[in-house]
């Protein structure tokens, strides 16, 4: 339904009333932070049952017209901050790459701690993006990891069992992500740190202390055959969070994360690569993606699996036969997972 303004002028529904619209039909009864739509269409990611002046929100639209071309939407609170296309562009060798299908749902999970859904899109050359969703609802976070893999024959070349039977004299292929977050500045400034490249959001009346940041978690030095990343606010596109990620061969993770705790935004903050084994041996990115977090005392831990098989592995003293885990590092307990999803038996 279209709404109109005082002038007469129609004004399109936001994202958020026309995702509240579509789930009000499907939405059981009691309490519900998070919902995702039988078709697969709308996701709702909240930390609280209600829209309140501390709950968070994000709603995304997984268009199937324009599938690189999300709709999306975040509340801080009352406060948008984010609203337009979440824009998502895929290279290989320089060559662009296309969705060849609609996103196809993977895992969806909502339980005390969190929220998470995980789809899959195709692309062209062989190739496909995975986009994981998460929210963490007493930890104030929010988490974006999209993952661009590469094709059948590169993902088998980096497996070490496999890969005599398929040495090529060819070059890897150099993949790249790139994600454009469209912000809000109605009720929300933005201001671009120096020493981390963290961006922080301000209330835009007060302007005061921060009242989030946001990280990405892609490393930033090049070196040959590493992932390399930026993460930088730009004023393109009516103002945006760019964040990008390549690397030669295997996979790429692009990952970003929000941090909505206020007490937290003027804490240090440090993002370091988390050493993950496989056969006593350390991997790569191309392979599995491990990172620390550290938001003022308190400390975090994301694995993302971006090779082809399943595998044992281990970070942090920490076995585990996981497609993606985000944890929580305490002390005398080691980490414990917040989300922990399983890789599946026809991946």
């Amino acid at each position: 339904m279209k709404k109109k303004s005082v002038s007469g002028a129609v004004v399109p529904p936001t994202l958020r009333n026309r995702v509240l619209a579509g789930l009000s039909v499907e939405v059981p009864e009691g309490e519900v932070r998070s919902f995702f739509s039988r078709d697969g269409r709308f996701a709702l990611l909240t930390d609280a049952s209600d829209a309140s002046d501390r709950s968070n929100e994000i709603y995304v639209e997984f268009s199937e017209t324009s599938p690189l071309r999300l709709p999306l939407e975040i509340y801080m609170g009352r406060r948008r901050v984010v609203a337009g296309n979440w824009r998502t562009d895929v290279w290989a060798n320089d060559k662009k790459l296309d969705a060849t299908g609609p996103w196809q749902t993977l895992c969806e999970e909502i339980d005390n701690d969190g929220a998470f859904v995980e789809r899959l899109l195709p692309l062209s050359e062989e190739r496909s993006l995975s986009r994981r969703l998460f929210v963490a609802f007493k930890e104030k976070l929010f988490l974006n990891v999209d993952v661009l893999y590469g094709s059948d024959a590169e993902r088998a070349a980096d497996e070490p069992r496999l890969g005599a039977n398929v040495a090529s004299d060819k070059a890897p292929s150099i993949l790249r992500v790139r994600t454009l977050f469209p912000l809000d500045f109605a009720e929300t400034s933005v201001l671009q740190a120096d020493t981390f490249g963290e961006v922080a959001f301000y209330d835009a009346a007060s302007n005061s202390a921060p009242t989030a940041r946001v990280f990405s978690l892609s490393p930033n030095e090049r070196q040959a055959n590493a992932t390399s990343g930026t993460f930088v606010f730009k004023t393109t596109y009516g103002g945006v969070l760019e964040t990008s990620a390549q690397r030669a061969g295997g996979s790429v993770c692009v990952a970003t994360l929000f941090d909505w705790n206020a007490n937290r935004a003027t804490r240090p903050v440090s993002v370091g690569v988390a050493t993950v084994g496989e056969d006593l041996r350390a991997v790569d990115d191309g392979r599995a993606v491990g990172r620390q977090i550290s938001l003022g005392r308190e400390r975090y831990i994301l694995y993302v699996s971006t090779s082809r098989r399943p595998a044992i592995r281990s970070i942090l003293s920490r076995n585990l036969l996981s497609d993606f885990m985000f944890g929580k590092f305490f002390v005398g307990r080691g980490v414990e997972p917040l989300v922990d999803v399983e890789i599946p038996e026809d991946f």
